[in-house]
């Protein structure tokens, strides 16, 4: 049955990524190609909001009209985490239509991720409640934005985002519920293997701001709640690469004193794109890479080895030293 369910949630989005593929260009929304853009023809964009609609749909198709095949209790505060996906995604349309502030965004992103701290049980946490809220929202709205910033080449995001989710698939498989984030990793997986075939090089249709928000905000959901679960491991894993890449480039960023949303295309898996190396390649490497991260965490949750997340550190690292080695010959 849950097979079923993948297959027809495959194909609901392969369907409705096309219908939005064309109606966004009947509607003009566009993403035009400036000077520091990767891309070189005018790409229909803000595809996300057909992840955040698939999304809904399977929660009410689930509980309606499948008799609740996949079971899953509500997590705490459920309709809260509808309405900050809602909000979330309606804000990231508009600014994929009309273009936001950057503070504007960080502001709201602050503000709905605060709300949902509620939506996770700290009373068995021994630290400050105070302490914790704060380090929640930090985390929060901090991996939104740089599973933002990853989406900068053809299907880089895409499958970074399917190795999270798979990883997640597989840790939910080895515990005693199936709970709602292994029923998140079921939606979201044939979602994005639906949206790979449009966004594989060269790609006929963007996520946009609208799909990649979705994507950290329930990215950022289900690593609180495993990291809650005391497997801060296999997040380390599947979020390694993410975290170097635009943790060292954020860094660079503010000791040159510039705003660390300038978009300056200066994230190490842009360095080879802007060398002329082929997004195909780069494509290639990176799910090469992400194989061997879920390799390595499958181990953990298989073996419990929570050690192992230092062997995905060590990779991510090879990883951005390989990147920036087309710089150095560049130069050279």
């Amino acid at each position: 049955m849950h097979i079923f369910f993948f297959l027809i949630f495959f194909l609901l989005s392969l369907l409705f990524l096309k219908i939005y593929q064309r109606l966004s260009i009947k509607f003009n929304i566009i993403d035009i190609p400036g000077s520091l853009s990767i891309h070189s023809k005018e790409t229909p964009t803000g595809a996300g909001i057909v992840f955040v609609i698939i999304f809904f749909l399977s929660i009410f198709l689930n509980q309606t009209q499948f008799d609740n095949f996949i079971k899953f209790d509500n997590p705490k505060n459920y309709l809260i985490l509808l309405v900050a996906i809602s909000s979330l995604a309606l804000i990231s349309f508009y600014d994929d239509l009309k273009n936001i502030h950057p503070l504007i965004r960080l502001f709201s992103q602050l503000s709905i991720i605060f709300i949902c701290t509620s939506l996770f049980d700290l009373t068995n946490i021994n630290l400050s409640i105070k302490l914790l809220i704060f380090l929640i929202v930090y985390f929060w709205v901090y991996t939104i934005n740089i599973i933002n910033f990853t989406d900068g080449i053809d299907g880089f995001l895409t499958v970074n985002a399917l190795t999270f989710f798979l990883g997640i698939f597989i840790y939910c498989q080895y515990t005693v519920n199936i709970n709602f984030i292994y029923f998140i990793s079921l939606t979201i997986l044939p979602i994005l293997l639906a949206y790979f075939f449009f966004n594989k090089p060269k790609a006929t249709l963007f996520m946009g701001d609208t799909g990649s928000i979705f994507l950290g905000f329930l990215i950022g959901y289900v690593s609180i709640k495993i990291i809650l679960n005391e497997r801060f491991d296999i997040i380390i894993s599947l979020l390694a690469y993410t975290y170097l890449d635009c943790t060292l480039t954020l860094i660079k960023k503010m000791l040159k004193k510039q705003y660390p949303w300038a978009r300056l295309f200066d994230y190490f898996f842009l360095i080879p794109i802007q060398n002329n190396i082929s997004a195909k390649k780069i494509l290639t490497v990176n799910i090469i890479y992400n194989l061997l991260i879920l390799i390595i965490v499958s181990l953990q949750i298989i073996y419990n080895q929570k050690f192992l997340c230092l062997l995905s550190l060590v990779l991510a690292s090879l990883l951005i030293a390989y990147f920036s080695s087309f710089s150095n010959s560049s130069k050279s």
